[in-house]
């Protein structure tokens, strides 16, 4: 079988190429083209030589890269149950969301921030640990000292893992670089930095928490100072302290005026048995029961709101009137009270538990100064381009043998 893979031309093409100026020199260029391209050249060009260039690569040229891993948990400690101004958490994260797992989410997210990647920039210096003489073209930093922001970001990316244990709530963060003591001291620079990032979280969501109890707390003591004006101008129109005690008042002094004339008319009972009753005294008793009777009339209509009498018309100084409005004022004064001491207690325990309530990000498995660098996996990477570039030429073939018989 030949390993030449040929294209057949037709009669009425070659008759037309001969009739065309310089058409000779071009057939015979593709002639040559395609009669180099057989199977054995194709398969040294596109699968021996890239496999061995691959092998010289991965074996002696490619850099090794060094990997740290910490494992670490975000803890809040400090939490109140019985805090009843904003969150009553149960276990809940201070920083926000419903669990620590969220807290953890954060810290995962900031260590693969462009936030991190410029606080590394301006800390440590991280391109120069990218771009150290020693590193292959192909792993160091596209661009060098003059690479952008944006592509230090993605080489960063692609140098940090982040993984997180959902139930469990337990980062794992491993960064490569190309020494051991740049893998770790990145890896070090990186943990710092997110904690200085969940400490300021964490103090920014208390000193929210401190500012909203005292913002309750000053709009229920305006509230509370509302209704006491509200009660000093009550009393100060109407000249009445407490309309309770004005209203405990008159009944005593209708009791007083019910047994005077009580007494009035039996004396006039009496005279009215002696058949004296229209003497000069027992006129004068029936003014003095009809006086008696008029002030008791007066004051019970002024307990029952009526108006009586032509002084009385146009009066809004009811007592009955006045202890209404007296209790709708007293009522708001008592409830706007409650509110004040309320939100006071609350700002209390708010100072209090902020002074208490931390989060941090803990770290039970550091970093450790790695001793083999573990990527590139020079073995796998190399059978991988290997047996690709394998693939990709015999689907090739297959296509133009293909071709080549639909040609025929």
């Amino acid at each position: 079988m030949s390993m030449e893979i040929g294209y057949p031309v037709k009669n009425s093409q070659r008759s037309r190429q001969k009739s065309m100026p310089g058409s000779s020199a071009i057939r015979g260029f593709w002639a040559r083209i395609l009669a180099f391209f057989t199977k054995r050249n194709t398969l040294f060009l596109f699968v021996l030589l890239p496999s061995a260039l691959g092998g010289i690569y991965y074996g002696l040229i490619a850099s090794g890269q060094y990997v740290t891993e910490v494992r670490m948990v975000v803890r809040t400690i400090g939490v109140s149950e019985k805090f009843d101004t904003s969150e009553v958490r149960s276990g809940r994260s201070l920083v926000g969301g419903d669990s620590l797992t969220q807290d953890s989410y954060i810290v995962a997210n900031y260590l693969k921030s462009p936030q991190l990647v410029d606080k590394l920039e301006r800390d440590i210096d991280l391109k120069s640990y990218f771009i150290r003489d020693g590193i292959d073209f192909f792993s160091r930093l596209p661009g060098g000292r003059d690479a952008r922001f944006e592509a230090l970001t993605r080489y960063w990316d692609s140098h940090v893992d982040t993984y997180v244990d959902g139930p469990s709530g337990i980062i794992i963060f491993t960064v490569r670089a190309f020494s051991p003591e740049d893998s770790q001291r990145i890896s070090k620079a990186a943990m710092d930095a997110a904690n200085e990032m969940i400490e300021k979280i964490s103090e920014r969501a208390k000193n929210d928490l401190v500012t909203r109890a005292k913002s309750d707390m000053q709009a229920s003591l305006e509230a509370y100072q509302a209704t006491l004006a509200d009660m000093r101008d009550y009393q100060n129109r109407t000249g009445i302290l407490d309309p309770n005690s004005s209203a405990r008042m008159v009944m005593a002094v209708i009791a007083k005026l019910t047994e005077e004339k009580l007494k009035l008319t039996i004396d006039l009972n009496t005279l009215k048995a002696a058949k004296a009753d229209d003497t000069a005294k027992g006129r004068e008793l029936r003014r003095s029961i009809q006086a008696l009777d008029d002030q008791i009339q007066m004051r019970q209509n002024s307990l029952a709101g009526k108006q009586s009498g032509p002084d009385s018309a146009g009066s809004d100084d009811q007592l009955s009137s006045n202890m209404i409005e007296f209790s709708r004022l007293e009522t708001r004064r008592v409830v706007a009270e409650a509110l004040y001491q309320s939100s006071s207690r609350n700002l209390d325990t708010a100072q209090s538990t902020a002074l208490k309530r931390t989060t941090f990000i803990s770290i039970f498995s550091a970093s450790h100064l790695p001793e083999e660098s573990e990527y590139p996996d020079r073995v796998s990477q190399w059978l991988l381009l290997t047996a690709g570039m394998f693939t990709l030429w015999m689907t090739a073939t297959l296509i133009i043998l293909s071709i080549e018989d639909h040609r025929v």
